[in-house]
């Protein structure tokens, strides 16, 4: 029996370490990220650093398709839960999330809900040689429906999905021939200390 990885995750953002993501299906010359996370009451605070040799940032709309952008993201799910949250964030701020169901049924979070999330994207750097940005996102689980006692499941990416700069970068491989974040191996255990 394979045993599923476990993140742990403290309190305090700026005491958490920050976790390498490793590229996935494929190499990516100048292209690297890592995240902070930290879980304060009902909230969970996540934070990027991101690099990469471009940065394309049009989407300006809460529920556009966020993967055309440079965008950082997230699957949740309560352990044994039948669905999970998929939450992407564009390098612009613009949020897209969608709840789908094992069978592949996709819910779109309305718009009102995802003004509610705090998102700041700081640009560090965007040159013809490379592109660092951050975003910070901090989710109220509650809001979210995710009970506090609830065991989480969950993976942390970034990823462009344009041709001549696409990249996957995640916290967990998931170990898939080609790209696919929606798959049972794509989540681990989050640990909450």
């Amino acid at each position: 029996m394979e045993t599923q990885p476990t993140l742990k995750i403290g309190t305090i953002l700026e005491r958490s370490l920050p976790i390498a993501m490793v590229p996935c299906w494929g190499s990516y010359e100048k292209t690297k990220g890592s995240l902070r996370l930290a879980k304060e009451g009902d909230t969970l605070f996540l934070r990027y650093m991101l690099r990469s040799p471009f940065l394309r940032r049009m989407v300006q709309q809460h529920n556009q398709d966020v993967s055309d952008d440079s965008c950082a993201g997230l699957l949740l799910k309560k352990k044994g839960a039948e669905q999970y949250l998929h939450l992407q964030c564009s390098a612009s701020g613009a949020l897209r999330a969608w709840w789908i169901t094992m069978e592949g049924e996709r819910t779109l979070l309305s718009s009102s809900l995802l003004e509610k999330i705090p998102v700041t994207v700081t640009l560090l750097e965007n040159s013809n040689a490379q592109s660092r940005w951050s975003v910070e996102i901090h989710l109220n689980l509650k809001e979210l429906k995710f009970s506090p006692s609830s065991q989480l499941l969950g993976n942390f990416y970034s990823c462009d999905e344009q041709a001549e700069s696409k990249y996957y970068l995640l916290v967990h491989e998931i170990g898939t021939l080609e790209p696919d974040l929606e798959v049972p191996s794509a989540f681990m255990a989050l640990e909450f200390h």
